[in-house]
């Protein structure tokens, strides 16, 4: 019997060129994504500020129920906008509810300004919640968009993540 290893990416975004790039990561039987979805619509502005504050608190918001068996993966992905250096409130309510023990837990932030605080925070926060975080990255979705790319094949080429055969 062949063991194969399972990923599963968790992102957040108001962007739809992020939201692109994470879609586009799914690999039938290795790689499953789920988007964290807010209760109601944010804007913006709103994430500018109310969001930002909530960021930087370390606040959850109201997301939607997640349907998926966390056990089933060995690895799991989550990439974040960066608000006021912090993950997005979205995020942070995924990490306050989910148990990820025994997990390897890659961390990417969307955001080239976000620096060394946004990944020290996310890492906190992963390690809270029982993973252990092997890395925090930044990414650049622009980049990636122009490249042709996307997150897991970014996560592969900096040795992030295996190469799947």
């Amino acid at each position: 019997m062949t063991w194969i290893m399972k990923t599963l990416l968790v992102y957040y975004s108001i962007k739809d060129d992020v939201r692109t790039l994470c879609e586009k990561s799914r690999r039938e039987g290795e790689i499953d994504v789920i988007e964290l979805r807010e209760k109601y619509d944010r804007g913006v502005l709103s994430a500018c500020t109310v969001g930002a504050i909530a960021a930087a608190a370390g606040e959850g918001s109201m997301i939607d129920e997640i349907d998926v068996d966390i056990d089933a993966y060995d690895t799991v992905i989550i990439a974040t906008p960066a608000w006021a250096f912090s993950p997005a409130p979205a995020v942070n309510a995924f990490l306050h509810c989910v148990n990820l023990s025994g997990k390897e837990v890659i961390g990417m932030i969307f955001g080239t300004a976000a620096g060394a605080h946004a990944a020290d925070i996310l890492r906190k926060r992963i390690q809270l919640a029982g993973g252990h975080c092997s890395s925090v990255v930044n990414v650049n979705a622009k980049q990636l968009k122009k490249r042709e790319s996307d997150v897991i094949s970014y996560a592969q080429q900096r040795d992030l993540l295996p190469t799947m055969a």
